[in-house]
């Protein structure tokens, strides 16, 4: 399971807004050692479930390019930062919201057939470029928002896990915003394989609005679920394929999510 760590990376690309969970994990890259993972995604809906929560006609065949890195500061410290390129159509295309996190890992409780770990982790996300954010194809909302998790995760010495993280979102630009994310998770890392799978909720703390970008509006709130399986190729390299789709929501596209991807590392 040690040199699986850094995968559980891939829920966080997703296009347009559905980045809620951020990038964050129960795992902690050793000091010095640098995570880079690239990912192609794509995404597709034909319906859209408005500001009451009813299916509408709307949708969107979206890709999106992306990149993650991870570097181990001490034994508890980790930074984080990501860059997602998203293209809806010839015209809404781009460098959408990035971000950069501060990781750092509380406690690890050792038990006779396992451990806890206890992470908590802030996050500041913030637009790339200046793409349009006023129609309904647009790659995002160009949105400024402090992100806040608290994680829980027990890995069994026999190579399973489980975790739980929830937290705060406030966007502070355009508008000011808060939702509230629960992310639960379950997997199994072996030599030869890692897989998982997860749902998670996201919770907006104010009414929804319709008159936003394709994929998500202001004050979406949804539920999601995927899953992940990834191959080591050698130990600095690997591959990897998940999706997801959304089970339900408001102001939210009935989407399904598939990815490819590569992982590096270095001084691992």
């Amino acid at each position: 399971m040690q040199q699986l760590p850094y995968l559980l990376f891939f829920i966080i690309f997703s296009t347009s807004t559905l980045y809620s969970q951020g990038p964050i994990n129960g795992f902690m890259p050793k000091p010095g050692q640098l995570d880079a993972a690239f990912t192609y995604s794509g995404e597709t809906f034909s319906e859209f479930y408005n500001e009451n929560g009813d299916l509408i006609p709307r949708s969107i065949d979206a890709v999106s390019y992306n990149l993650f890195l991870e570097y181990g500061l001490d034994p508890k410290t980790a930074l984080i930062a990501t860059a997602p390129y998203i293209s809806n159509d010839p015209d809404n295309k781009g460098w959408q919201d990035g971000s950069i996190w501060l990781k750092y890992r509380n406690e690890r409780v050792e038990q006779e057939k396992g451990y806890h770990n206890l992470i908590t982790s802030i996050g500041l996300g913030f637009p790339l470029s200046s793409y349009p954010n006023d129609n309904l194809f647009a790659i995002g909302r160009r949105a400024t928002t402090f992100q806040g998790r608290f994680l829980w995760q027990y890995d069994a010495k026999y190579g399973w896990f489980v975790s739980a993280q929830s937290g705060i979102d406030f966007q502070f630009a355009p508008e000011a915003l808060a939702a509230l994310p629960i992310l639960v998770r379950g997997g199994i890392g072996t030599s030869r394989f890692y897989a998982d799978v997860w749902l998670e909720h996201y919770q907006s703390l104010q009414g929804t609005s319709e008159n936003q970008n394709s994929a998500s509006g202001a004050g979406s709130t949804w539920t999601r679920v995927g899953g992940t399986f990834y191959v080591p190729i050698a130990p600095w390299f690997g591959v990897f394929t998940g999706g997801a789709i959304i089970l339900g929501g408001k102001n939210i596209g009935q989407s399904t999510r598939w990815n490819l991807g590569a992982v590096f590392r270095v001084n691992g």
